[in-house]
């Protein structure tokens, strides 16, 4: 008798648990990071493409496209690393491809509530419209990219997250 109430008991137990099912979906999606958010942390420049219509003040047009490929191969770097941080502050690491240090960038940074970026160094203040698409933020603007004295450089650049800072 004891052994027919344990089984009626376990099988009644099992019923129980089996007929809850799954737990309903959250009706609220999380929250989605804003631009602010999503930047934080450390991404590589993997691709840069600019158009210099009067290449250092001249009457000579200049397009550069530079792959993910061609850092190592073409220009002897590693791709540029910048790490965004939750005070305002950017640090932008430049390497040769044996890992040797090249060069310290440090800056600032602030998204305007019209999401246009900017990135103030030592010497410049760059103004970009950034777009986020999952792991990666490409940056459009136009700057002084050839050093001619005049902002007409039209400037896109892809980077990919590497690791993400929480807030």
């Amino acid at each position: 008798m004891r052994t027919i109430f344990s089984a009626t008991g376990l099988l009644l137990l099992c019923f129980l648990v089996s007929c809850q099912g799954d737990p309903q979906p959250s009706e609220t999606a999380p929250a989605e990071l804003s631009l602010e958010e999503a930047m934080l942390g450390t991404w590589e420049t993997i691709e840069i493409e600019v158009h210099s219509p009067t290449y250092q003040g001249g009457d000579t047009a200049v397009h550069q496209l530079i792959k993910e490929a061609d850092w190592g191969r073409v220009y002897g770097v590693q791709p540029s690393r910048t790490v965004f941080t939750p005070d305002g502050k950017l640090k932008r690491t430049h390497k040769l491809s044996d890992g040797q240090m090249a060069g310290v960038i440090n800056g600032l940074w602030k998204v305007t509530e019209t999401d246009s970026l900017f990135i103030i160094e030592p010497e410049v203040t760059y103004t970009y419209a950034p777009l986020m698409e999952e792991q990666r933020l490409t940056l459009r603007g136009v700057v002084d990219y050839d050093f001619d004295g005049e902002k007409d450089d039209e400037y896109r650049s892809v980077m990919r997250l590497v690791s993400r800072t929480s807030n």
